[in-house]
């Protein structure tokens, strides 16, 4: 009797220890993958959300490969930076402050993230802004600009006009940015150093968006072209606005205007808008081709940004380089894996080359010229 009841105690034990242990598995992560906060720092309200939304897609596309391929995932926190440096500063304060992020990719905006980058330089926490701003380049350690210098894009388009003598031209832009107005400052200088004419017009996108006013001085000139340094659907708007007002110049603009929502605005004026672009192009390489068919078929059909594809290409980088690193405490040493991956370093992604210099910045890139035809803008021939 005294056995029977021995194996039935070690019967009810062993059923016991069973049932806990399958309840201590179930709560385990037994193969989740590894992972690691990141911070979103974009425009998804106000004149740039349409690149906002473009780099939340990418960055949920790529971290959802990151999962599958590498076994590493990242919590991505977005915040919106409505390219305003209050708004942005507030969305960095909680980056920081609640979220602990590590690091944060961000959006373009250069008011907004020149007001941030101090922050994040002094709490150590890196920042990957999509930037064309050239102060973003001795900003700190912590700091990578992503974007080339909207000085490069400025020369070579004030160049490309007077070779094709285009000499006399009605320059229209934001002097609510600083990278626009930066870039106006530097197109004028080379066009004038070449004996060109600049018929200088701004608007604040603080305080709405109507152009007329503007335009009509234009008229009144008569320049040869018109180049606008603006956003997307700011551009199609003054596009629009021109050829109702009737001046019929050829119009040209920066690598901002290669977006979706630049041609809603636009309608049927954009055709024959040439612009200054960065290499990136959904006809180009084949790596470009099927990131946006994935991109088109994850995202309702809509084209992917150069701004989206190079943060698309930074989260996957971050991914290779802290596959092998599970910790979820950024360390020193954690800290200059991340730095040494970004300085000195040149990568090919989806975005094209991306090479950093010693401060890891994209100073560069290889522009090229395309004009708008049927809905999207090809390479000139």
């Amino acid at each position: 009797m005294q056995q029977r009841k021995s194996v039935v105690w070690v019967t009810i034990t062993v059923i016991a220890l069973l049932i806990l242990g399958g309840w201590w598995y179930g709560l385990a992560p037994q193969s989740e993958p590894s992972i690691i906060k990141i911070g979103a720092l974009i425009p998804l309200t106000g004149k740039l959300a349409s690149y906002g939304e473009d780099i939340r897609n990418t960055t949920t596309l790529a971290n959802e490969e990151s999962h599958a391929t590498t076994g590493l995932g990242f919590a991505v926190i977005f915040e919106d930076s409505a390219g305003d440096p209050k708004t942005a500063l507030s969305g960095a304060r909680k980056l920081i402050d609640i979220d602990r992020v590590p690091f944060i990719v961000g959006g373009p905006g250069s008011s907004g993230n020149l007001a941030v980058a101090p922050v994040f330089e002094q709490s150590g926490t890196f920042f990957f802004p999509t930037s064309n701003t050239a102060k973003l380049n001795t900003a700190g350690q912590y700091i990578f600009k992503l974007n080339p210098d909207v000085d490069f894009e400025a020369k070579r388009m004030a160049a490309y006009l007077f070779e094709h003598k285009l000499s006399r031209v009605g320059l229209l832009y934001d002097s609510a940015n600083d990278t626009t107005t930066v870039g106006a400052t530097v197109f004028r200088a080379q066009l004038e150093g070449r004996k060109g004419t600049v018929f200088l017009e701004s608007f604040d996108s603080r305080a709405g968006a109507d152009f007329r006013t503007q335009l009509t001085n234009f008229k009144k000139s008569a320049p040869d072209a018109l180049f606008f340094i603006l956003g997307d659907k700011q551009a199609g708007l003054a596009l629009r606005q021109a050829r109702e007002l009737g001046i019929s110049a050829p119009v040209f603009g920066w690598s901002a205007l290669n977006a979706p929502e630049f041609f809603t605005s636009a309608g049927e004026y954009a055709d024959g808008v040439t612009i200054i672009d960065l290499p990136f192009s959904c006809t180009g390489s084949a790596v470009a081709q099927e990131f946006c068919k994935k991109y088109s078929e994850r995202f309702s059909g809509r084209a992917p940004t150069s701004y989206g594809a190079v943060v698309y290409d930074i989260v996957n980088i971050l991914s290779d380089v802290l596959a092998d690193n599970r910790s979820t405490d950024f360390g020193d040493k954690e800290k200059r894996l991340i730095q040494e991956a970004f300085m000195n370093k040149t990568y090919q992604g989806v975005s094209g080359t991306l090479a950093f210099d010693a401060e890891g910045n994209i100073r560069d890139k290889d522009f090229v010229f395309r004009v708008a035809k049927d809905g999207k803008f090809v390479d000139v021939k």
